[in-house]
């Protein structure tokens, strides 16, 4: 067995963000690499949270992994995020490590590949940041310099490979970067998820409530749903888990959608208001999820919340294995008719079915079924 040491490391995450996806990921990692010593390398608070999550979800697994603290960039300067993330990668690369990074910046990928030498191996989990492909490259010189589309088009060292968290990712990559991103991984995006709905669980009996979680932005497509709904249906109901962007979102959408609200709430009162929903509302554009991975897909499968969702590749890749765990809609007006027909049609066992596929499919995403995937991924 390869014993060289591991190294975890979140060089650009604070506090509560991507922790979740971190803390699974490092978990899925422990239990494949059962012998291998492994660091993980953040700033200081968001270390305390992915701590927090793996003792919540599998008790003392937190002793056995080595925790180092970053100190955090004295300002969000270009100069200053610069030469932070230099020293940051000429550290990690000098321990000689397996590196993993959980996330990588545009400015960090490029410093990567100018700072690897031909015996390091390095992974780096590509987020978010590769939607960008899908759109032309902004005009400003420095962004032209640190863009994506530049950045991954320049040579790879031999030791460098990518993972991207979904197999629909990889399909939809633009044919320009084919070849770029040809030495890529894929692993489903790791999620611990608590434990099935007790007692307590909300039913469809009081009536049907559609939640959104997160930020749900300008949220267009949310009102245009909730004032049709409601002009047929008044009792079926709309709940925002979650913030819009902006006030005049608010003011806008706040007649037909409860708590609305522009500020993002605590953990306690998303915990609540998750609970309370039935059903998940998913809305968004064909292809705005082509390139990422959807946290609200995630959050459903945690809360047991069947989807009515906008047709989209991300999502769809996984509801061709599991259509029971929800509607898929092609347009908006499927989305108003499935809701209406759902209120009209209530039924405890359909939807009681539909949330047992769920517990089930969810357990696709837990850090051990990552561990049994992870080696093809990494090839380490």
């Amino acid at each position: 067995m390869n014993v060289k040491p591991i190294c975890v490391l979140e060089p650009q995450m604070e506090g509560v963000h991507h922790a979740p996806f971190n803390a699974a990921l490092l978990h899925a990692i422990a239990l494949t690499y059962e012998e291998v010593p492994i660091t993980f390398q953040g700033f200081p608070e968001h270390i305390g949270v992915v701590r927090s999550i793996l003792e919540q979800h599998e008790p003392g697994l937190s002793e056995r992994i080595v925790w180092y603290a970053m100190e955090l960039p004295k300002n969000r300067g270009v100069l200053t995020r610069w030469l932070h993330g230099q020293r940051l990668i000429r550290q990690v690369l000098a321990t000689r490590s397996r590196v993993l990074f959980c996330s990588i910046s545009r400015m960090q990928l490029l410093q990567l590949k100018r700072a690897m030498r031909g015996d390091d191996v390095v992974r780096a989990v590509l987020h978010g940041d590769i939607d960008r492909l899908a759109r032309p490259v902004e005009k400003g010189l420095l962004e032209r310099f640190l863009s994506l589309h530049r950045v991954l088009l320049l040579v790879n060292p031999a030791g460098l490979r990518y993972v991207l968290p979904g197999e629909s990712i990889r399909r939809c990559i633009p044919e320009a970067f084919q070849d770029a991103l040809a030495n890529s991984g894929v692993i489903d995006h790791p999620y611990h998820f608590p434990p099935a709905a007790g007692e307590d669980e909300v039913g469809i009996e009081g009536g049907l409530i559609f939640g959104t979680f997160g930020n749900t932005g300008k949220a267009e497509m949310l009102e245009e749903v909730a004032r049709r709904v409601r002009m047929e249906d008044e009792t079926v109901r709309f709940h925002l888990v979650g913030f819009l962007s902006d006030a005049e979102a608010v003011e806008r959408v706040g007649t037909f959608v409860d708590g609305a609200t522009d500020q993002p709430i605590s953990r306690k009162e998303f915990l609540e208001r998750a609970r309370t929903i039935t059903h998940t509302l998913w809305l968004a554009p064909a292809d705005g999820f082509r390139l990422r991975a959807s946290g609200t897909f995630f959050d459903a499968l945690a809360y047991l919340k069947p989807l009515v969702y906008t047709a989209n590749a991300y999502v769809d890749s996984y509801y061709a294995d599991a259509p029971g765990i929800g509607i898929r809609c092609e347009t908006v007006d499927e989305v108003v008719a499935a809701i209406l027909k759902l209120a009209s049609d209530k039924s405890s066992a359909e939807y009681d079915a539909m949330k047992r596929e769920m517990v089930g499919f969810r357990e696709r995403f837990t850090p051990a079924a990552l561990a049994l995937r992870l080696p093809e991924a990494l090839l380490w």
